[in-house]
């Protein structure tokens, strides 16, 4: 059953908050330590704000106004971290205070728009040089909220002392929101490139507080979720929560995860190390 209007601004008001009250806590330093092979704690902060400026805001306008998903510069999904490059350079140098402020009025305008939606205006079509296929608005404001804890775990990096875990302090609702999300929204960042002669169904179990089960099913070169526990499948993927978000955010080598039973796999193992190139969102 798909969220409410209510249901995704309640869960995204909420991680737009935590996101806003946790970097109000990190000083100069510590914005300025590696968070990445590639950017720091800061730069992740910028990319946060020229994206929602530029890609969410913006498609969610061309949406609303029944126009195609379109932003200048993005030339295909393989172009990806090249675009986001250079939407980087034009605010990486802006101070923390700054960008602060146009990180929070980059999601506030979402949200003001969430606001003054229907639930009908919700299943519009909408599309987005990211997707594999088009999707609705509601996938917009979805793939603005996973935004926003996704790229807090990549800021915890240089800030761990400050940060707790995601995942730690939400209440076993958020987390099963921000799970059945993600596992929803994994079909339209498939590649379908990657996956055209497949034909296997994941199981995803996420035992504990806010968990749940999905399953993903690929063939005939798309992937569709499905909720609960399928009738058969060819791959389980059982851990918890926590531990999938730091798969999820290369915060956790799968090798090891699986070697010490952190995570514990059923049927073809093989599928699981295939997840990331399916379901990869930049290159």
């Amino acid at each position: 059953m798909k969220p409410s209007k209510e249901q995704i601004k309640q869960y995204y008001a909420q991680a737009l908050q935590r996101s806003l009250d946790s970097y109000e806590r990190l000083d100069d330093k510590e914005w300025g330590k590696k968070a990445s092979d590639r950017w720091t704690a800061k730069d992740y902060l910028a990319h946060l704000v020229i994206t929602q400026e530029e890609q969410g805001n913006r498609l969610l306008e061309q949406a609303m106004s029944g126009e195609p998903g379109q932003l200048p510069g993005f030339d295909g999904r393989e172009a990806i971290n090249e675009y986001n490059e250079g939407l980087l350079a034009t605010v990486r140098d802006l101070p923390v205070t700054e960008l602060m402020a146009r990180f929070k009025a980059a999601f506030q305008r979402s949200l003001e728009t969430l606001d003054g939606l229907s639930e009908a205006d919700l299943d519009k079509p909408a599309s987005s040089p990211e997707w594999d296929r088009p999707g609705t608005v509601r996938d917009l404001f979805f793939s603005s909220y996973l935004h926003l804890p996704g790229h807090y775990q990549d800021i915890r990096r240089a800030a761990k002392k400050q940060l707790p875990h995601w995942i730690d302090v939400g209440t076993p609702e958020e987390v099963h929101f921000q799970l059945d999300r993600i596992f929803h929204f994994m079909p339209l960042i498939f590649w379908p490139s990657r996956g055209a002669d497949m034909n296997a169904t994941y199981h995803f179990n996420m035992e504990g507080a806010g968990g749940g089960q999905w399953a993903i099913h690929i063939g005939e070169g798309r992937a569709e979720t499905e909720d609960g526990t399928p009738e058969s499948f060819d791959i389980e993927v059982r851990t918890k929560p926590q531990l999938w978000i730091d798969l999820s955010n290369n915060d956790l080598n799968p090798v090891w995860a699986i070697t010490t039973r952190k995570v514990h796999l059923g049927g073809n193992s093989g599928l699981a190390m295939k997840l990331s190139e399916l379901f990869q969102v930049s290159e």
